[in-house]
Parts: structure tokens; C-alpha cells; sequence
């Protein structure tokens, strides 16, 4: 589904729709290609480099998990089933029997709205996410009343958004402004954990965990801007970049975690992951740029199949507190992202070859050299607050809410789009003595505008907004082989 409202309708009112003349448009034209993707100038252009993009590096986008998933991901200090390889690895020392756990989202709808150049572009789409497949060894397979062992494959973050396509035009016609995007980016962590309990699983009051895991980070983007310029009948301007890119990288992740029930009432929880550790990582990476004026052509090309690639996550920190009484159950959660220090992302020893045909015909072909891509993330702090009443012996309500910040330092300079989102959960869980299930919905929603660094010859800041909801249909089941 897709809409698109050129300048002239609501949009002008907005402050993100400016007033277009020709100059002003023209300006617009030189800032998208400039500017929204990332180089110094269509005309001319000395270095090839990375354009922006449309993908959220947000680090709770996705809820995951049976129960933790409908109650907003607060379920740091309760979690004690084989959903805790990915929550709390110590939180495996409360599970008595073997265990497998499953959950997806069923459906997630996705709707991204870009504001900008006077015009506003919306699209939806729907995907089917498997967010987490998690088992735990229990006391028949260990022979043991204090050590389990786990094994998950968890996908904590899936940004797979439907392209956007913008265009806008001026008040007569004689300029076509358009710019497509297309990107998909995921981690999926495979990990293997264990935990101790030395008071026992059954009745034990502390629990330890630690757990490995290898972060496999996948990012591909699509880009194409276009600008085409006809003065009456005396001149033509034709301007096109495009870009693509596709890679992974692989990282090494060490995570721990405590449990401790200090009362009958309340229980506490802390899990700690230390900063990412390089395995490997390489992009495939294509850029095409042209410009023409019918005196002149200007062309830049570059492919690396094989560029360097690192994708870095962030050191953790979460704490949360538990309370159960005959409400219930509530948890509230602190999860803390360190900062990412700027670090090189893309890099490329490939240089581009730029041809330029002058008036005479005479064709000039000289090398480009690859702009080093950086990345960096700001130190980010989210709360999840959940909670569940029971309403009969085996069956649940869940409530849950929570934030996810971005860590994206500003909007103007980074490669990645700043959005702030925030989510609520609710679902319903069943419980029996081996199978159990649950079934919610969750709902995200934020915006972000990157800023203009030029100005259109009206005087107006040509900028960008970004505005996302998302819809969950979320499932999991799980399964005990020792009847509870």
C-alpha cells in the first residue's frame, strides 16, 4: 500500500514542505543528491562514499519471548523457563525438566511515512518474524540438581520496512525530483548458555548464568535519486545516483546474569553483555553516478565485492525487581546500552573511475577514492514495566510497556535514521502440566526528522521526517518434557 501527496495539498502547511520556486527547487535538487545521499556534490564529485539510509538500529523494536513478549520485555528477574538463554541466562536454573520454547510474530505490520521536498510518501507492509527458538537441558539429561544447560537462536532486531518512494516537482512542471529506497537489516544471535543454582533448582533462592553467543548482523540497502530539469526548450539537466549494498558481519558475544529471590514477594535480576568482538564482515557495495546537461557528461562508478564490513554492539547493562502477590505479578526493568566509539564501518582499497566528456567531445577517465564510512552510537537507558493477573488456575492476562530510544548520536550526520519508539503490550498465556502457550499484540510508534544543511532559495530548511508504527500478532508455545 503507498500514498504519495505532492506540495500544493495539506503538506504545504507543514514545516517541512517549503515554498517552491525554481531556484528554490533547484537547491532541493542539489541538497537530495547531495545531502540525503551522502556526497559532496553531483557535479564534480571528488570521493565516493556511503549515502544515508532509512534503516532504525533500535535495540528493542522486537518483543521476544512467550511471556516477556506481551509484558513489554519486563521479565529480567521472573524469566525461568528456556526463553532465559536470551532474557537472563541464570534464570535457566529454575527450569526442573527439559524444555523447548518458540516464538514469533506472526504478522508484524509496518507503516514508514517520509515527509520532505514538499511531498509525503507512505507505505506498509507485512512480514512474519521468528524472533525465538530456545531450549534448556534439565535435570534428566544432566543427572544434576544445580547445572542447566541452554541453546537459542533469538532475532532481537528486524528492521524489514516496505520501499519508499518520494517525488515532487515545481509549480510548472519543469523539474521531476524522485528518490527510492529499499533496505533490510537483522541480528540473529545463536547462543549457548548454562546456569547454578547452588541451593538447587527446586529450591534455591540464588541462581548465576552466563552464556556465548555469535551476533550474525545482516544490512543491504537500495537507493536511486533522479533529477531532471528542462528550461522551456533551450537546455535539459539529467542527474541520477544509485546505490546498493549487501554484507554481514559476525561478532562474539559474552553475557552473565544473576537471579535472587529476596523474599517470598519480591525477586531482583541483573544481566551484563561486554561489547561485541570482530569475527569477520564484508559487503558486497555498487555505486553509479551520472550527470548531464547536453553540453557535458559526468559519470562515477565503483563495486567492491568484498568490502570490509563491521557492525559493532554495544556493552549491557540491565537490572530489574519483581513483585507477586494476589494481584499478580509486576516487574519493572532498566536496560542500559554503553556508547559506541566511532569506529570505520565500510571501508575499501577499490577506487572508483569517474568519465567526463566535455562540450568538445575530449573524454577524461581519473580514479575515486573510497570515503571511509564511520559509526558510532550514543549511550542509551530504556524501561520496560510489566505485569500479569491471573484470571482463572492456567489462565493469564499481560500488560507491558516499554521505550526504545535510539542510539543514533543526531539526526543529521549519521548513516542510520533516529526514531524514538515507544511500545505497549497485552496478551493472554495458558499453562498445563507440559504444553503452554500464549498469544498478544503488541504496537510501536515514534518519529524523527534529519536535518537540512542548506536552505532553498526561498530560505526554507529542506528536511526530512520519518514516522513509524508498527503492529505485532505474537505467538509462542512451549513444551516440558517433565510434567510440572
Amino acid at each position: 500500500m503507498s500514498t504519495i501527496r505532492h506540495a500544493g495539498g495539506p503538506v504545504a502547511a507543514s514545516p517541512l514542505a517549503p515554498r517552491w520556486t525554481g531556484r528554490g527547487l533547484r537547491a532541493a535538487a542539489v541538497f537530495l543528491l547531495a545531502t540525503m545521499l551522502g556526497t559532496p556534490g553531483v557535479i564534480g564529485a571528488q570521493t565516493v562514499s556511503v549515502p544515508p539510509n532509512l534503516i532504525l538500529p533500535n535495540y528493542d523494536r522486537v518483543p521476544v519471548g512467550q511471556q516477556e513478549g506481551i509484558e513489554g520485555g519486563a521479565f529480567l528477574a521472573r524469566t525461568g523457563d528456556a526463553g532465559s538463554n536470551w532474557f537472563n541466562p541464570a534464570g535457566l536454573a529454575k527450569s526442573a525438566g527439559s524444555a523447548v520454547n518458540a516464538s514469533a510474530t506472526a504478522y508484524e505490520w509496518t507503516s514508514t511515512e517520509l515527509e520532505g521536498l514538499g511531498s509525503v510518501a507512505g507505505r506498509s507492509r507485512i512480514n512474519s518474524v521468528g524472533t525465538l527458538f530456545s531450549a534448556v537441558l534439565g535435570e534428566g539429561p544432566l543427572h544434576s540438581e544445580r547445572w542447566r544447560l541452554g541453546f537459542s537462536v533469538a532475532s532481537p532486531i528486524t528492521w524489514k520496512p516496505s520501499s519508499i518512494e518520494l517525488a515532487a516537482s515545481d509549480l510548472n512542471g519543469r523539474e521531476q525530483l524522485a528518490y527510492s529506497t529499499n533496505v533490510d537489516f537483522g541480528v540473529m544471535i545463536p547462543a549457548v548458555a548454562a546456569a547454578y543454582a547452588p541451593g538447587g533448582v527446586t529450591s534455591g533462592k540464588f541462581r548465576v548464568g552466563a552464556g556465548l553467543g555469535l551476533a550474525m548482523t545482516s544490512l543491504s540497502q537500495t537507493q536511486v535519486a533522479t533529477d531532471r530539469i528542462t528550461d522551456s526548450t533551450t537546455s535539459a539537466l539529467v542527474s541520477l545516483r544509485g546505490f546498493s549494498a549487501e554484507g554481514s558481519s559476525w561478532d562474539l558475544r559474552l553475557t552473565g546474569g544473576v537471579q535472587w529471590e529476596a523474599t517470598n514477594a519480591i525477586t531482583l535480576g541483573a544481566r551484563l553483555a561486554a561489547p561485541s568482538l570482530k569475527v569477520r564482515g564484508s559487503s558486497r557495495l555498487s555505486l553509479q553516478n551520472m550527470y548531464a546537461d547536453g553540453r557535458a557528461m559526468n559519470d562515477v562508478y565503483f563495486q567492491d565485492p568484498e568490502a570490509p564490513f563491521d557492525y559493532k554492539q554495544p556493552a549491557e547493562v540491565a537490572l530489574g525487581v519483581a513483585a507477586r502477590g494476589g494481584f499478580g505479578e509486576l516487574e519493572v526493568d532498566v536496560h542500559y546500552y554503553g556508547s559506541v566509539s566511532t569506529y570505520d564501518m565500510y571501508t575499501s582499497t577499490v577506487s572508483g573511475t569517474r568519465t567526463t566528456v566535455d562540450s568538445t567531445g575530449a573524454v577524461t577517465v581519473t580514479t575515486v577514492p573510497f570515503t571511509t564510512t564511520t559509526n558510532t552510537a550514543r549511550s542509551v537507558v530504556n524501561v520496560a514495566v510489566g505485569g500479569s493477573h491471573p484470571l482463572t488456575t492456567h489462565l493469564r492476562v499481560h500488560v507491558g510497556f516499554s521505550s526504545d530510544r535510539s542510539p543514533v548520536p543526531d539526526g543529521t550526520n549519521s548513516i542510520f535514521r533516529q526514531v524514538d519508539l515507544n511500545r505497549i503490550t497485552s496478551g493472554l498465556s495458558l499453562s498445563g502440566s507440559s504444553l503452554s502457550g500464549s498469544l498478544g499484540f503488541g504496537y510501536s510508534f515514534g518519529s524523527g526528522t534529519r536535518f537540512g544543511t542548506l536552505t532553498t532559495g526561498g530560505g526554507d530548511p529542506v528536511d526530512t521526517r520519518l514516522k513509524v508504527r508498527t503492529a505485532n500478532l505474537l505467538f509462542a508455545l512451549s513444551y516440558s518434557f517433565q510434567a510440572k
